[in-house]
């Protein structure tokens, strides 16, 4: 005799739902009502906010769990985890779209109330369709340009060379190197550099990380190294910029 699969769902299970749901004059959002306010978002439009503010509604979408607080947890996470796809297929960057998300999603575990995840919600499509719009106003790249910020965004406490980046677009290091900077108006150097700047502010303004620890998380050799080039970009030291910047109600997740 065949032993059951203790994980397959039987589809009596399945019929009997439907039939309490029809009882109950309950019935899922549409496609076409899903996939309206996605649209909007790719497209920037803060019409998505309004509508996914509406969407994210137990009596719309179902339910995943008898508690209500998980329930509203897990159809947040869901609704994140479309979103945040919708947001990379409109040009958004993929590293801090994925970032992003995690971080809201976190947020939502340890929520302590339903309107707390509904206002996450709504805080993440605010700031996804304002991410998506900064993207489309930005010039659009070439699918070389495209795959090399992806690559060293992905990997920028590493070694990135250009003959990586020549590797992974298939181009020459030379003509990678010209289409590079004039697209971006940086050499990947230059860009690579910047990113890893852009990162240690937000690690000196929302962690108590040391020096140390972030100069060599971020790909640099010495926190000396770090301290110099961190003052030429930005005009004062590490220690300065914390001591100005310091997000006294950041919440460190670990």
């Amino acid at each position: 005799m065949t032993k059951k699969n203790a994980f397959l769902i039987d589809p009596g299970e399945i019929r009997k739902l439907v039939h309490k749901n029809a009882e109950n004059s309950f019935m899922h959002t549409t496609y076409r009502e899903e996939l309206e306010r996605f649209l909007l978002l790719a497209q920037g439009d803060e019409r998505a906010v309004e509508l996914t503010d509406y969407v994210l509604n137990a009596d719309l979408q179902g339910k995943l769990s008898e508690d209500p607080l998980r329930n509203m947890r897990y159809l947040f996470i869901v609704n994140t985890g479309l979103a945040t796809r919708f947001a990379i297929e409109a040009g958004a960057p993929q590293e801090v779209v994925y970032s992003s998300s995690d971080i809201y999603i976190r947020k939502a575990d340890v929520a302590k109330s339903i309107e707390e995840i509904v206002k996450l919600n709504h805080d993440y499509w605010v700031y996804l369709v304002g991410l998506v719009r900064d993207s489309r106003k930005t010039k659009q790249y070439s699918k070389p340009v495209v795959q090399c910020i992806d690559h060293i965004t992905s990997h920028f406490n590493a070694k990135v060379s250009l003959e990586d980046l020549a590797g992974i677009t298939g181009l020459s290091p030379n003509y990678l190197a010209t289409l590079f900077k004039h697209e971006t108006g940086m050499t990947v150097g230059e860009y690579l550099t910047g990113f890893r700047i852009d990162s240690a502010c937000a690690l000196l303004s929302q962690t108590d990380y040391d020096y140390l620890k972030i100069s060599l998380s971020l790909g640099f050799c010495t926190q000396s190294y770090f301290s110099k080039v961190f003052k030429e970009k930005t005009g004062v030291t590490p220690r300065a910029y914390r001591l100005k910047h310091t997000d006294k109600a950041f919440t460190e997740f670990g």
